[in-house]
């Protein structure tokens, strides 16, 4: 018991959900690797007492500064549990998580401390010779953003490749950036052939879309899929309209032709083309 009460003489730092108001006593300390590289300098070290219950959506505040913790590790001493051990993750802020059809429905986000790592140059060889970088984002390991989500964080859009829950318990999304424009209101243009006037009648319908790079999202259904070009563009909206071959939409810098339309759900995914 006097060992018990001796841990807890160090827990004189004040932490508080990052969500709310309660507060509870930590003690805080660097790690001893913090200055050797740039995901290592954002990390420190807590411990509570094990009575201490962590806050549900796993993000604190400490001196202002809010940290995204992991799974606790526990220290015992004949069979009792006398601390509880936590890595925390420097968060650079609150991020929207949201999905491509609630983005175009206009369906409010869920706004999330997140961190964000640098983690590779990916080629990209068949439009330029850059080398457009790739993101670790770090939440909480019960927020959910999977693959083909958005995530917006300090004023950038960035689109998730795959994620995944690490040891750690945090849940690490891979992300690339989205460039300008992204989403955008377009017109879209359902062309329809009358064989008895043999005329086609045009019909114009205002539509939410989402463009990305067609290297972000793309995939062959069969030998007989159109053949992505240098250019191509893929372009999501909601089942508000049918798109067909031969229909067009006009974006903010042009028009394009729809070469094919994949079923995703809740939203189309059109292969487009200038025209």
């Amino acid at each position: 018991m006097r060992l018990y009460q001796a841990a807890r003489l160090a827990d004189d730092t004040v932490a508080t959900d990052a969500y709310g108001a309660d507060t509870f006593n930590v003690q805080y300390d660097p790690l001893s690797y913090a200055k050797i590289d740039g995901v290592a300098v954002k990390k420190r070290q807590i411990s509570v007492a094990p009575t201490v219950t962590m806050p549900n959506r796993g993000a604190i505040t400490i001196d202002g500064q809010p940290y995204l913790i992991g799974h606790g590790a526990p220290d015992y001493w004949h069979g009792e549990r006398i601390r509880v051990n936590y890595v925390i993750q420097g968060a650079d802020g609150l991020a929207d998580l949201t999905s491509i059809a609630d983005a175009l429905a206009g369906t409010p986000p869920v706004t999330a401390y997140a961190a964000l790592v640098f983690n590779r140059y990916v080629p990209n060889t068949d439009t330029s010779g850059k080398y457009p970088p790739q993101y670790q984002i770090f939440v909480d390991g019960g927020e959910q953003v999977p693959a083909d989500s958005l995530v917006r964080l300090g004023g950038v859009l960035y689109l998730v490749k795959e994620s995944y829950v690490s040891n750690s318990g945090l849940r690490i999304a891979l992300a690339n950036t989205m460039d300008d424009p992204t989403q955008e209101t377009a017109t879209f243009t359902a062309s329809v052939y009358d064989p008895v006037t043999d005329q086609r009648a045009d019909t114009p319908t205002s539509v939410e879309i989402l463009r990305v790079k067609w290297q972000e999202h793309f995939s062959y259904l069969s030998k007989a899929s159109e053949t992505y070009e240098r250019g191509d563009q893929q372009v999501f909206t909601l089942k508000t309209v049918t798109p067909q071959p031969s229909d067009t939409l006009t974006l903010s810098d042009g028009v394009w032709r729809v070469l094919s339309a994949q079923d995703e759900g809740a939203t189309w995914s059109l292969h487009v083309r200038r025209a």
